[in-house]
């Protein structure tokens, strides 16, 4: 099959899970032999690579500045920029062209800012079978988050509801939607979307990880890890806040992951210094991961997924997740801990019980690594493929009917 999958980014300028996942959908369908033409953004002009069997097509972003991860653009650009990404037709021209050029048989779409519902009218235009993956509020939200003044909007707000209009009429060309969790699928439904589309969640699933290595010899201080951006709506705040909290001496605590400048300013000013808060920047989790004892992934976001706690479980890892979104939907209660990240008090008690009791992370670290290991990365290509044979099936019909 040759198949279209559109990116707002793409490797090595992707940066979050919803780029990963859709790194991991490229390769493992052309492992498996089909055709995949990555279309994503660039910030020059037009060029073409290709990655481990993957044909990647950078086409330049055409709106005020390149927003990616966080612009440091003023209040009135910030809006103008989102206006026009509201429906792109500069972005939906240069993407029509090269469909045309390469004639998919299917286009699958996943974050879209940059590109924008157009994305949607050009496939459609082209009576070509059209799948989307869901992988935050975009939809439904200018940011994407549905996180404003520190809390998470019930509701878009008047804003948001008037720039998600075009996004919200071009939803009826999708013929099969994809959630990357139960929760962001329903959330969706729920608003109106996607009623006559095709349905399915594929989850992320991450090949085993190398054996972790063997704790160091004698009593060492517990390593407490945060990865993730660095924005207020996932929480790093919160976790230093409760991890300053703690008796001193029994645990450091390692933060990695960019995001906004000013944000982390605010932390490292917070955290004063000291010596057993250690800050890492972009790292790969691979890299980050086995030396922790134990994640904390703090979000007052509705995460869509949390693919970090998938990286997390693959090499055994207990996670501390906020409940959150989809994240209850990765951590069982066996392998970690689920909190209320309104309750400002369940956080801290959490931290302090595992500091004062090591011996819990022992008793979860198997679950983690067995919970890691039942997810079969084979399913993804499979879940796929499925949502791409629905939609053609769909297309078809449609076809037929309007003759």
């Amino acid at each position: 099959m040759k198949v279209a999958l559109v990116s707002s980014l793409y490797e090595p300028l992707g940066y979050g899970g919803a780029e990963r996942v859709a790194q991991d959908v490229a390769e493992g369908l052309a492992a498996l032999g089909h055709e995949l033409h990555v279309i994503t953004l660039g910030r020059d002009a037009e060029a073409m690579e290709q990655r481990n069997g993957v044909q990647v097509h950078r086409l330049r972003l055409r709106n005020l500045y390149w927003p990616f991860p966080v612009a440091r653009a003023g209040f009135p650009a910030k809006v103008a920029w989102h206006a026009v990404d509201a429906y792109n037709p500069a972005m939906g021209r240069e993407l029509g062209r090269l469909l045309d050029r390469l004639r998919p048989e299917v286009v699958n779409t996943h974050n879209l800012a940059g590109f924008s519902a157009a994305a949607w009218r050009e496939a459609a235009r082209r009576g070509l079978p059209l799948v989307h993956t869901l992988h935050d509020h975009y939809l439904l939200c200018s940011y994407s988050t549905m996180f404003r003044d520190g809390r998470n909007c019930a509701s878009p707000c008047l804003r948001c509801r008037a720039a998600s209009a075009p996004r919200r009429a071009l939803a009826r060309h999708v013929d099969a939607v994809i959630g990357v969790s139960r929760y962001i699928l329903e959330r969706h439904r729920a608003a109106g979307l996607f009623a006559r589309a095709h349905a399915s969640v594929v989850a992320a699933a991450l090949p085993p990880a190398a054996p972790r290595a063997e704790a160091d010899a004698g009593p060492r201080a517990l390593r407490i890890g945060f990865l993730g951006g660095l924005v207020p709506a996932k929480g790093a705040d919160r976790l230093l806040e409760a991890y300053l909290a703690l008796p001193a001496g029994k645990a450091e605590l390692h933060v990695a992951g960019g995001g906004d400048p000013e944000f982390e300013a605010a932390l490292r000013r917070r955290a004063g210094g000291r010596a057993d808060v250690r800050w890492h920047g972009v790292v790969r989790s691979d890299e980050f991961l086995p030396a922790l004892d134990l994640l904390v992934v703090p979000s007052r976001v509705h995460e869509a997924m949390g693919r970090v706690v998938l990286e997390a479980f693959r090499h055994g890892l207990p996670v501390v997740a906020a409940r959150r979104g989809g994240l209850p939907e990765l951590v069982p209660e066996a392998a970690g801990w689920l909190y209320e990240p309104d309750d400002g008090a369940q956080l801290p008690k959490i931290l302090r019980e595992i500091v004062a009791q090591p011996a819990l992370l022992g008793e979860r670290r198997a679950a983690a690594l067995a919970t890691g290991a039942r997810a079969d990365p084979r399913t993804v290509p499979e879940g796929y493929l499925a949502a791409y044979r629905a939609a053609s099936d769909a297309a078809a019909r449609a076809a037929i009917a309007s003759r």
